[in-house]
């Protein structure tokens, strides 16, 4: 018998497959790889460390092929739903995804996990709001923000029509500020070069012409003047503005609210907030501007204008104050994580 410390038997990994758009070679898991920087994809990353930490080891369909896989996870609903265990999170709201309020097609699913309150039961669907990452950070003051009030957003609109989308009501704010306060307003995001997209299938070939006009005369203005490109993070701009015009795609359904919000916060941005079809968002009032309120482009100016350095700390104080609180804890990624992670498994070791 030879001597030294016993070996450490590990148990076998298990594998599970992570259905995300088309996405392969575990591209959701790289840094940098999503929208704005990556930051789009950080709480999958931060998802596939949790579920290794249980002995699961997250990878997209192509990784995992030709392995055992014990369970699917999916990013919004999918046709055609095969493996047995298969799991879903409801990323867009139906009036994005019709197909994320198809009672049919979710009941192909084990367990679903969503913000849509008409949907959550408490058992087949289960409730959990959009990730953020919350982490708290130092800010810039009222008087070192370059920047009074911007806009980040892409020039789209729904590809199904419907009454609650919001894409109109950007573009009339937009509108209205480079009419009557241009040298105070920015416009950043994909797509402005060109005029607002409408929605439906008709909208869709329109843009794709305007696009079109764009390439073959690529000097000619802007559509909207105060547009001044893409960018890489949000962070990047909102920490320089004092206020973001921050209107969802659509007022969606009752639990609705996604990343755009926090966004601003976590830079210390007061967000002129409109979308949640909740009477009042489960943000506190002090924390952002109730865009609602007003019945013209004009009288929210007027607000804004007349918000100095002692009521902007007041409301950068009031967002500090919720991002620590427990309140905030259910927007998290790490709520979100945990949250999948436990009842997936749970449910896994019920079956």
């Amino acid at each position: 018998m030879t001597g030294g410390a016993p070996s450490t038997i590990l148990a076998p990994m298990r594998y599970a497959t992570l259905v995300v758009n088309r996405l392969r070679a575990n591209e959701p898991f790289r840094p940098g790889a999503g929208p704005n920087g990556g930051d789009f994809f950080l709480p999958w990353r931060q998802l596939r460390e949790r579920f290794a930490a249980d002995g699961v080891e997250l990878n997209t369909r192509d990784v995992n092929a030709g392995r055992e896989v014990e369970f699917e996870l999916h990013l919004n609903a999918q046709r055609g739903v095969s493996h047995p265990f298969s799991y879903a999170y409801l990323y867009e709201d139906p009036i994005v995804r019709p197909i994320n309020g198809n009672i049919v097609e979710l009941a192909r699913y084990r367990k679903i996990f969503t913000s849509n309150e008409d949907l959550v039961d408490g058992e087949h669907v289960l409730p959990l709001d959009y990730p953020n990452d919350l982490t708290p950070r130092d800010v810039p003051t009222f008087k070192e923000r370059d920047l009074f009030c911007v806009l980040i957003a892409s020039n789209k609109a729904l590809l199904h029509p419907h009454p609650r989308n919001l894409h109109h009501r950007r573009v009339e704010a937009i509108r209205f500020f480079e009419e009557h306060a241009a040298d105070r307003f920015t416009l950043f995001g994909p797509g402005w070069d060109i005029p607002p997209v409408q929605p439906g299938h008709l909208g869709r070939i329109v843009k794709r012409l305007n696009e079109w006009k764009r390439r073959i005369d690529p000097q000619a203005p802007p559509a909207f003047p105060s547009w001044r490109g893409t960018i890489n993070r949000k962070h990047e701009v909102l920490d320089r503005a004092r206020f973001s015009i921050c209107y969802e795609n659509s007022r969606g359904s009752p639990g609705y609210i996604s990343e755009k919000i926090f966004d601003c916060l976590t830079s210390g941005c007061v967000p002129v907030y409109i979308g949640t079809s909740h009477s009042k968002p489960p943000i506190p009032e002090d924390c952002f501007i109730d865009g609602d309120q007003f019945k013209s482009g004009h009288e929210l100016l007027a607000y804004i204008e007349r918000i100095d350095a002692g009521h902007f700390a007041m409301y950068q104080a009031g967002i500090r104050e919720f991002l620590a609180s427990p309140q905030a804890r259910r927007f998290t990624n790490a709520h979100w994580c945990e949250t999948l992670v436990t009842a997936i498994l749970a449910d896994l070791q019920q079956a």
